[in-house]
């Protein structure tokens, strides 16, 4: 009980060193995962911290602990843009494209600006191969892209999505 005690406060002090150094999120995906989980120890119904530790799952291609942390933000929030966002790009990843379609539509109602979500519909589109849909949502994505910089946003999203 001793050594769990201080595992737990080191991993403390780690998470609270990283978040005055940059963020949590500039760690590497499996250090974050140990930090979001200590976090939600501390706080279960913290969305936020729920929602970055389904997406470091994602990016780990744990695709099944990403979807159950996202069902736990749609339980506590079902309107939340960030859950159905990531919600669409784990069907993505699991080539559910209606699925990610369904998710994808709800979050682009909560918010049609923004750049990645129409991003990640035109991936669903050419997933299920409907080109000019993907086409229509890949342009308004570019036309969302402010500067270059987001542009080339753009490219990286399409990459980090794309890779199984």
């Amino acid at each position: 009980m001793r050594n769990l005690f201080l595992t737990l406060l080191i991993l403390l002090a780690l998470a609270s060193s990283a978040a005055a150094h940059g963020g949590i999120s500039t760690l590497p995906d499996t250090v974050q995962i140990m930090q979001y989980k200590m976090l939600l120890y501390m706080d279960s119904d913290d969305i936020a911290t729920r929602n970055s530790l389904a997406m470091a799952y994602f990016r780990t291609n744990k695709l099944q602990e990403a979807r159950e942390q996202l069902t736990e933000v749609l339980k506590l929030d079902p309107k939340n843009f960030n859950a159905l966002d990531g919600m669409g790009i784990v069907s993505l990843r699991q080539k559910k494209g209606q699925e990610a379609i369904t998710f994808l539509k709800q979050a682009l109602a909560l918010n049609e600006k923004d750049m990645m979500v129409h991003v990640h519909l035109s991936l669903a589109h050419q997933q299920l191969h409907q080109p000019d849909l993907a086409k229509k949502a890949l342009e308004t994505a570019e036309k969302l892209a402010a500067t270059p910089e987001a542009a080339a946003e753009i490219q990286k999203e399409i990459e980090l999505i794309s890779k199984s």
